[in-house]
């Protein structure tokens, strides 16, 4: 495009722009002054006529450099839009009436500028073609950069807002207009859509009815006194969700100082809420347990020389943690000790700190009421990365109840020991002691017999006869309670038991009353414990004499041997050690049984359920079965049914 093909001059400009004559230097003031790009394109040639000097203004070309150029639009539209412009200009040329579109256009210094361009036809040829297009473009790239800086902050505002469940609002005190932010929306359960204008009682009425006087007269206040507020409430969604909201609520106020609008930001803590909400119930469980328990936490700081006290602590040493007025320092906790412990205490506390070692102890303090407390105290030491003590945690309790029991129980166990040892020395005594007289009494009772049976008559020959049988009852009795008293003497060690070699043997002594009642004895393997062998031999004997005696009439006794290990299960049952081993022995019969509601009563001394006629013995076998299972930390139970028969189960430890 250059001067001579007639691209600049006015009186082309004028011929393009109107018929008839103008004034050129007022079309070019209009042209040269409008904001705007103004240039003229010839549809049919294919060129630029004119083109308005804000060319230099707008794309920073030179009239020099406008008049290099070709005439085509190549030079002025950027490449990458050439195509889509001038389909554009091709739209308007055959539509005619007025046409808008964008486009970027080349800049000297930069790669493009974007501009609106508005078209019209300005002359037509005598055919209705049009000759000439005037387009006046307008720069909108700052426009549209705004506009993407607008959209993208407020991309990043909902995004942020959503983050962090907050939302904005206004209130328009004069207009009594509200407007919401995305985030306010997300918070109600509401759309924009549903609410584009929001009414005044919106808010209010999802307010829970608890927190909604006091939230009202929050507003009311600060309308009033222009001052910023902050509050914590509960709404509840139109989904049915509640929330706890935290608001901030600012005023805004003119010279005078009246409120003009309320500005605020209501943020979600629903989460905070409930973890506080469990942190209180948490610290009042904790010390509720503190209270029950009678125990109490300590945190003591190296760097500070500070302690903390949980509310346990204080009700322990019997102070009132909002009266008191002293710094809890560990020298005043050492002076709360009673003197005779206070430096034993100093010495387990500072060997713990220096070697970072946990440590144990039992001391006595003086409450600040006065109150003397035995009191059990555990710490471990915490260090840093450098092994250097930071910090000292632990628990103290409150055992003087525990202590005064145990005294109590120590001191009743000795009398109870020494009151056991006596009657053990006297039974042993009395019964051996009564030995020498039932003798006698036999011996007499066998001369007068042979000797004076005559004088004596069948009368008196029958007197004798129950004497001597009162006293072989009597020497059975004796010598039952003697062997109650050596079980419970012996001292014995354990030892290695075999039971099934142990069990064979005890069938070898009552070999006599198997045969006797044609018994049948099936017998299962059984382990290997710790124990007493004459003991246990002692055990199987009663257990099985038993068995035998007490079997129906007119039918052989069947004995049934078997043993097992307790499970974790079994264990649990019956409040054994789950870390050891247990073993449990059954002896089933299937004889006379016994009422289950005896079960207690068979194992006491000179219980009987049945007629010394009927089944002899003293009473005594199984209370001295009871007290050989004891002797080896065990236990013996029964079970039965009467006329069908009877289970006795011993449980013992397979080591000792």
């Amino acid at each position: 495009m250059t001067v001579e093909n007639d691209l600049i001059p006015i009186q082309q400009l004028r011929q393009l722009l109107a018929s008839g004559e103008s004034n050129e230097e007022l079309v070019k003031q209009i042209t040269n002054l409008f904001p705007a790009l103004i240039y003229v394109y010839d549809p049919g040639k294919g060129k630029i006529r004119y083109i308005n000097r804000k060319i230099t203004d707008l794309l920073g070309y030179s009239w020099e450099d406008v008049a290099s150029w070709k005439e085509d639009l190549s030079q002025l539209v950027y490449q990458e839009d050439l195509a889509t412009v001038l389909s554009e200009l091709d739209k308007l040329s055959k539509n005619g009436s007025e046409h808008c579109f964008q486009c970027r256009l080349a800049h000297k210094e930069q790669s493009f500028r974007i501009f609106s361009t508005v078209g019209t036809v300005l002359r037509r040829n005598e055919d209705g073609s049009p000759a000439s297009l005037l387009l006046v473009s307008q720069d909108i790239t700052d426009q549209l950069k705004l506009e993407e800086e607008r959209i993208a902050a407020r991309k990043l505002m909902q995004e942020t807002e959503q983050m962090l469940g907050v939302g904005m609002w206004s209130h328009d005190l004069i207009t009594g207009k509200t407007e919401w932010s995305d985030g306010m929306y997300q918070l109600m359960g509401l759309s924009r859509q549903q609410y584009p204008q929001i009414p005044n009682k919106l808010f209010y009425e999802h307010v829970c009815p608890k927190d909604l006087d006091t939230l009202r007269g929050k507003v009311d206040s600060a309308i009033t006194s222009g001052k910023e507020f902050r509050h914590d409430f509960s709404i509840e969604r139109m989904d049915g969700k509640r929330l706890f909201l935290n608001t901030i609520t600012k005023p805004v106020v003119d010279e005078s100082g009246r409120v003009l609008k309320l500005n605020g930001i209501n943020r979600d803590i629903s989460d905070q809420y409930q973890q506080t909400m469990e942190y209180n119930a948490n610290k009042e469980f904790q010390k509720e347990t503190e209270r029950m328990l009678n125990y109490g936490i300590f945190i003591w700081n190296a760097d500070s020389r500070m302690i903390s006290w949980s509310d346990g602590l204080f009700q322990i040493f019997e102070y009132n943690r909002a009266s008191l007025v002293t710094p809890l320092t560990m020298n005043w906790y050492f002076n709360q000790i009673v003197e005779d412990d206070r430096e034993r205490v100093q010495k387990v506390v500072t060997e713990a700190l220096e070697e970072k070692k946990e440590f144990e102890i039992e001391y006595s303090i003086l409450t600040g009421k006065g109150n003397l407390k035995i009191v059990n105290t555990k710490g471990t030491v915490v260090v840093d990365n450098k092994n250097h003590p930071i910090r000292m945690i632990g628990n103290t309790r409150d055992i003087t109840h525990i202590k005064k029991v145990e005294i109590d129980l120590q001191r009743n166990l000795r009398e109870l020991n020494r009151s056991n040892k006596e009657l053990e020395e006297f039974a042993y005594a009395a019964s051996h002691d009564l030995q020498e007289p039932l003798r006698k009494i036999t011996t007499f009772g066998s001369r007068l017999s042979q000797k004076f049976s005559n004088q004596v008559g069948e009368e008196g020959q029958m007197y004798i006869q129950r004497m001597q049988v009162a006293t072989d009852h009597m020497r059975n009795l004796i010598d039952n309670l003697l062997e109650l008293s050596r079980v419970t003497r012996n001292r014995q060690p354990f030892e290695s038991v075999d039971l099934s070699a142990l069990f064979s043997d005890v069938l070898g002594d009552l070999e006599l009353s198997i045969e006797e009642t044609g018994a049948s004895i099936e017998m299962g393997m059984l382990p290997i414990v710790d124990g007493i062998p004459s003991l246990l031999r002692q055990l199987f004997i009663n257990l099985l004499s038993n068995s035998i005696k007490f079997h129906k009439p007119g039918e052989a006794p069947l004995i049934e041997v078997s043993s097992k290990s307790l499970s974790k299960k079994e264990k649990e049952k019956h409040f054994l050690s789950p870390s050891s081993g247990y073993v449990q022995i059954d002896i089933r019969d299937h004889g006379i049984g016994f009422d289950q509601e005896y079960e207690q009563r068979i194992f006491q001394v000179f219980q009987r359920l049945h007629g010394k006629s009927e089944y002899p013995g003293s009473g005594i076998g199984l209370a001295i079965c009871k007290r050989i299972a004891e002797r080896h930390n065990g236990f013996i139970s029964a079970s039965g049914k009467e006329g069908e028969g009877a289970v006795f189960s011993i449980i013992l430890p397979e080591k000792q």
